[in-house]
């Protein structure tokens, strides 16, 4: 198993160097690889390490930059719930799938956590053809086979019933991110952030478009992650205005 985690690390790493030569760091990459090897053992989990499911390096970004003052809101639940519980104010989240929330939800109770509220919102029957764009934010698809001819439009309007400017950070990583992304852009406040997770995705395109702009820093971060055997990229972007 560690022969085997050796070489697909390194093969990671040669097509990080290939694909990211910008942005490839050797000393950073073997810092970080006894962390992803630990990530891998069976007794590891998200919720057992409190860790949250994006890469080594955009998790050492934040664990730098939250502080106790600030206010979340996340679309998917997970390691990253414990995580910015254990060091923001106030944590809120939303998920779709019941036997996860409820486990995340007992994680947080044995741990004695009280900053956070969520809500399960289950994905909705279409009454019209589903089998749309993922990119898309107006169809609030899933690109998951699993949830054709269903939509998440009321998870990801979850977020609708906060003042504008009202979080710190705002984590999308789970169902319909577009979506997810249209109705939550205006909920940042200024020198917040919005992080999106599996940024590389091509139907994520949209995303990158629509803060690709004066008023939005951006940060890749490609590489690592926990419980993952290929590298992939977090992206997020800071509120400047």
């Amino acid at each position: 198993m560690l022969s085997l985690g050796i070489k697909t690390y390194i093969k990671e790493v040669i097509k990080l160097k290939n694909d990211y030569p910008d942005i490839f760091n050797v000393w950073e990459l073997m810092k970080i690889f006894p962390r992803w090897r630990v990530s891998l053992n069976e007794r590891s989990s998200p919720l057992q390490d409190e860790q949250p499911w994006i890469t080594f390096s955009a998790i050492n970004f934040f664990e730098k930059t939250l502080t106790k003052d600030m206010r979340v809101y996340e679309y998917g639940m997970g390691g990253s719930t414990l995580f910015f519980a254990k060091r923001v104010k106030e944590i809120i989240s939303v998920e779709h799938n019941k036997q996860w929330f409820d486990l995340v939800k007992e994680s947080l109770k044995k741990k004695g956590y009280n900053n956070w509220e969520g809500d399960l919102i289950e994905a909705e029957t279409s009454l019209e053809n589903a089998n749309t764009d993922p990119s898309d934010p107006n169809f609030y698809t899933s690109d998951d086979k699993v949830f054709q001819g269903r939509i998440f439009k009321n998870y990801a309007m979850s977020i609708d019933c906060y003042p504008d400017q009202y979080f710190d950070i705002l984590l999308i990583d789970g169902r319909a991110r577009p979506s997810c992304f249209k109705h939550s852009i205006t909920k940042v406040k200024k020198g917040g952030f919005i992080i999106l997770d599996n940024s590389e995705r091509n139907y994520y395109y949209l995303i990158h478009e629509s803060l690709d702009s004066k008023n939005w820093k951006k940060y890749n971060f490609y590489g690592p992650g926990p419980y993952g055997w290929n590298f992939w990229q977090t992206s997020c972007w800071k509120k400047l205005s």
